[in-house]
């Protein structure tokens, strides 16, 4: 006899993988996630623009329906965040009659950047967008043309080639991002990752990211979405002593860590002191 477990995941399986699925496969938000773009910059960016779209009246319906869930308004909550954390350094580096230098790492498109700098003299900030997804780079320059914003194919796991880079053309940031990158991998890799922007950033310069503590969307992202190694869309939540911990040990000084209201996306801040 089935034991009761098992028969209810078996249903559960087919709730979301045969009725779920295919529901949702006539949104666009849906679809890209299924088809191996869940965790995509062009995926995000549908996120933050908030259009629904898909397949006749109906795939429209059900993308609204997604763009509405708790997980994806906390995404949208977490670029108007780092906005305002990157508006208040950009304004403080001004005062100091500083350029602004900003490296973005897994950066998808970085709408948030093209609308920070909208707000600026465009002489006082430079971007440099760094992203293994060629389409994700090719629509961030669209959305950014004429902007001081550079978008270049790299490999996150080799920032020893963003040392090279910076010094030959003696440039450095002075703030570096990572916005929805730590979730997808291993406490090793997310630990030398700390390492090498710690390395690389300016003497007071700030490092910003954010990741995540929980979702309450992750049975349906685990059940029938894809990422673009083509497996199950699955997060490592972290707490956020463990990330504080990781800061400190990086060599970054005063870290903050704070939690947005949906209980969901990590805020992490350290700074690199002389």
């Amino acid at each position: 006899m089935m034991k009761k477990h098992t028969i209810f995941e078996t249903i559960e399986n087919f709730f979301y993988k045969k009725i779920i699925k295919n529901i949702i496969f006539f949104s666009k938000l849906g679809r890209a996630s299924i088809l191996g773009k869940s965790d995509s910059g062009l995926n995000f960016d549908h996120m933050y623009r908030q259009k629904p779209k898909g397949v006749a009246s109906f795939g429209k319906f059900i993308d609204s329906i997604l763009l509405n869930l708790p997980s994806v308004k906390a995404t949208r909550n977490r670029k108007d965040i780092i906005i305002k954390i990157l508006e208040n350094e950009i304004a403080n580096n001004i005062i100091e009659n500083k350029k602004t230098r900003i490296i973005d790492i897994a950066s998808g498109p970085a709408r948030y950047l093209t609308e920070v700098i909208n707000n600026y003299n465009q002489d006082k900030i430079e971007v440099l967008c760094l992203d293994k997804d060629r389409r994700s780079l090719n629509f961030g320059k669209i959305l950014s043309a004429n902007k001081p914003m550079r978008y270049t194919k790299a490999n996150i796991f080799k920032l020893k080639h963003l040392k090279r880079f910076s010094d030959k053309v003696s440039w450095k940031p002075n703030i570096v991002i990572s916005s929805g990158l730590f979730e997808y991998l291993n406490d090793e890799e997310v630990r030398n990752i700390l390492s090498d922007v710690y390395k690389n950033i300016e003497h007071g310069g700030l490092f910003i990211f954010a990741t995540q503590k929980d979702n309450p969307s992750k049975k349906l992202m685990e059940k029938v979405c894809t990422t673009q190694n083509g497996k199950p869309w699955q997060l490592i939540y972290r707490d956020p002593k463990e990330l504080r911990g990781w800061i400190l040990e990086a060599g970054f000084k005063n870290p903050i860590v704070s939690i947005d209201r949906w209980n969901m996306y990590e805020f992490c801040t350290g700074r690199k002191y002389i």
